[in-house]
């Protein structure tokens, strides 16, 4: 058990030579730096090195240990890495790895990386060169408060099992209150980027994280990612969009059955036309989870429109449930608008599934809002219930579970409101759905429904102009509860009338409007009574509440049969 300083004047780079040393012995249990005519450090092919401190004393050089070895670790550190002079450490890992198993530099038992002083760079030999070497924390070591630039090359690796620069977190470790810096794919191929990893049960504790956008077409974005029972805890993580065009934004993906915990993540749009915004997903990636899988926790999460000069696609947030069936839990969610007229440019959330799919995702009892587009023409920030291609879906459909989502309106005569739409077989579950009014024409918050999504147990609450859109869906739609203090239903009339019947209560504050148009089948007649809502709770008293568009220059006449609300156009 030794304790030694590095030579002021020593003979080689090399960690493991005696003679670097004074008193001429590789330390176990100290290491100590000073003042040096050698600064670079070296670890030798093959060599094994444990110490349980470093330390940099006061008035000590800036040094420079760079690990190249890809055998397994040159290094680990067992106790504290502290720096007492007023010169920035590095350790730099340039090297190449099948994986978190096989580290160059690696923390373990209670080791703790030291202050913002210390950085710390996971990459491959060179710019050129391709995959990336690893930095590990095991047992319960912590990230401290250090800096840490995980990266990787332009070369293609010889196969997909070759990671990026890589910072792996496992059993019981902390990312502390470290910051990270993590780059995506600088080639060809892009799966292969800059890795922050959480195994086990880590936790990122209070860290930050950036998540640099794609650089090259087709390349992805910096990747941090959670497996296992990890968790975001309090970290906060910035997602950037793509600066190329079909590169990948910045990506936080949780897998298995991890948390968001209580984390920020700040998703932003892509500067570049044609490239994708920062996102965070949920069961996105191997392995298969079965029960329920990842979740968002508590979390708050921040979708991210075009602003100012930016072209591409809007920050986003996805719950596409490839492997496992995640939750949004008690997030709060929030999609904001683009200043450009692409939908993709808003910021959005996606509750999704590709058929044939074992899983489904839900909203859980998240609270979401979806923000107007920031000016005329450009577009509102809205959230996704969608089942895409064909086939069985053995794990339900995706649902909004009993979150609350609320749809705000524009500040202008054609600013377009937020909205939530449902698709293929998605449900509303036990949600309460909210379009709220904007200034203006055409500026509500909107809530639609197509094909054969349905809304059986929901409540649906329509202010203002906000406005309930049914002429895609496939016949009537069924709700539990809906509240009309205000609002516009859209809806067609045809041979088959997409009606809105209500099983539950039906309040009606002050005037409900209704958008009646034809079907594009040319089943609509004049003369014929069309039922467009029924509810136990109508009376004779409330026909006059409602009114419509006219037709032809014919306007509408409302009438109650039993309980089902009648319009007739009569010539």
């Amino acid at each position: 058990m030794t304790e030694s300083t590095w030579s002021s004047n020593p003979a080689t780079a090399d960690w493991g030579a005696k003679e670097n040393w004074v008193p001429q012995q590789v330390p176990s249990v100290k290491a100590t730096f000073g003042k040096s005519s050698h600064t670079q450090i070296d670890f030798a092919a093959g060599a094994v090195q444990v110490i349980e401190q470093i330390e940099f004393s006061a008035g000590a050089d800036a040094y420079q240990f760079n690990f190249a070895s890809s055998e397994k670790p040159a290094l680990t550190v067992t106790g504290r890495v502290s720096n007492d002079s007023d010169q920035v450490q590095h350790f730099i890992v340039a090297a190449t790895t099948s994986g978190y198993q096989n580290p160059q530099l690696s923390f373990a038992g209670t080791a703790s990386a030291g202050d913002e002083t210390l950085c710390y760079s996971a990459g491959p030999v060179s710019p050129e060169g391709y995959g990336g070497g690893v930095i590990s924390f095991h047992d319960q070591a912590c990230a401290g408060s250090a800096c840490y630039t995980a990266w990787t090359g332009a070369g293609v690796p010889p196969d997909h099992s070759t990671v990026g620069g890589e910072i792996a977190f496992c059993d019981q470790t902390s990312a502390g209150q470290a910051s990270f810096t993590i780059y995506g794919s600088l080639g060809s191929d892009g799966d292969t980027f800059g890795n922050v990893v959480f195994h086990d049960s880590a936790t990122a504790a209070s860290a930050i994280f950036k998540n640099v956008g794609g650089t090259v077409s087709g390349g992805d974005g910096g990747n941090t990612q959670f497996y296992g029972h990890s968790s975001a805890a309090n970290g906060q993580f910035n997602n950037l969009g793509g600066t190329h065009e079909k590169a990948n934004g910045g990506d936080v993906a949780f897998d298995s059955q991890a948390s968001g915990g209580s984390g920020i993540f700040q998703n932003y749009a892509a500067p570049a036309a044609g490239a994708y915004g920062g996102v965070t997903s949920f069961n996105n990636n191997p392995p298969e989870t079965a029960g329920v899988g990842a979740s968002a926790g508590n979390g708050r999460y921040f979708n991210f429109g075009a602003q100012g000069e930016q072209q591409g696609g809007g920050g986003h947030l996805e719950f596409s449930a490839k492997y496992g069936a995640p939750t949004a839990a008690n997030a709060q969610i929030t999609n904001l608008g683009s200043v450009i007229s692409h939908r993709s440019s808003a910021g959005h959330t996606l509750f999704s599934i590709s058929l044939p799919a074992a899983y489904a995702p839900t909203a859980g009892n998240a609270c979401i809002c979806n923000q107007p587009a920031p000016l005329k023409g450009g577009a509102a920030g809205y959230t996704e219930f969608a089942v895409f291609d064909e086939g069985a879906a053995s794990g339900g459909y995706p649902s909004a579970g009993e979150a609350v989502i609320s749809n705000l309106g524009g500040g202008a005569d054609g600013v377009a409101g937020g909205f939530t739409e449902f698709s293929g077989r998605s449900s509303a579950g036990a949600a309460t759905l909210i379009a709220l009014g904007g200034v203006g024409e055409k500026s509500g918050g909107r809530i639609i429904f197509y094909d054969q999504s349905e809304a059986a147990s929901a409540c649906i609450q329509l202010q203002g102009n906000g406005e309930l859109v049914l002429g895609d869906h496939d016949g009537p739609l069924s709700v539990k509860d809906l509240l009309l203090n205000g609002g516009l239903i859209s809806i067609q009339l045809g041979s088959a009338v997409t009606s809105l019947q209500v099983s539950g209560s039906l309040l009606l504050n002050g005037s409900c409007e209704f958008d009646f148009w034809q079907a594009s089948d040319g089943g609509f007649e004049f003369n014929t009574p069309y039922t467009v809502l029924q509810s136990d709770s109508l009376t004779e008293a409330q026909t006059g509440c409602f009114s419509a568009n006219s037709i032809e220059g014919v306007t509408p006449v409302f009438s109650l049969q039993g309980n089902a609300l009648q319009v007739t156009y009569t010539k």
